[in-house]
């Protein structure tokens, strides 16, 4: 059979992560209670196909927790400067990552986002699917180089910016004072 004529090999991780990607999308644009067969549409399989990756709608929605808590980590990670050697390099990476520097973050931390239509209002479905989350966050953090206390109300604070970009609470130069205000915190040495 010629090269052309090859029907396209199926990859269960390629599948499984269109499936994830596309239940993002829906979930976003929709709601949590969209169906499953408009997922499975957005992903181009069929019903019985998301179902041979996720036979249950909470099967389904833990994966795409699971795929926020990874995606959420390797977005921060990302904007952690690699040429930074100071202490609170990983503290500005979160400041940068939630204040604006990533638009998936910014997604999903809007008001709108994949968090809120999935009702995620406590770290109880996190939990649930990570429970080793809380530990690797920590102990990035503690890693960090900067007192503790400092780390923690720059980060609660980012996260609470995060939470109120895109909305009338938070205008464009809140957000800049604040980050700036955030970020020279992770400045100060060490006490």
């Amino acid at each position: 059979m010629p090269a052309t004529d090859r029907r396209p090999i199926r990859d269960r991780a390629r599948t499984r992560r269109a499936v994830l990607d596309a239940a993002e999308r829906v979930v976003t644009r929709h709601g949590a209670n969209v169906s499953l067969a408009a997922i499975a549409r957005e992903a181009g399989v069929t019903k019985s196909g998301l179902m041979h990756h996720f036979p249950s709608r909470e099967d389904l929605f833990a994966a795409l927790v699971e795929q926020v808590i990874t995606r959420f980590w390797e977005e921060v990670n990302a904007h952690v400067d690699p040429g930074d050697d100071r202490p609170g390099a990983f503290t500005r990476g979160y400041v940068r990552a939630l204040t604006g520097d990533s638009a998936y973050l910014a997604e999903l931390n809007s008001a709108t986002g994949l968090l809120a239509q999935l009702g995620i209002d406590s770290m109880e479905h996190v939990l649930a699917v990570d429970p080793e989350d809380p530990a690797r966050w920590n102990r990035a953090f503690e890693a960090d180089g900067l007192p503790p206390g400092r780390v923690w109300a720059v980060r609660y604070a980012a996260e609470g910016l995060a939470i109120g970009i895109g909305t009338a609470y938070v205008t464009d130069e809140q957000l800049r004072l604040a980050r700036a205000e955030l970020l020279a915190l992770t400045e100060t040495a060490p006490e």
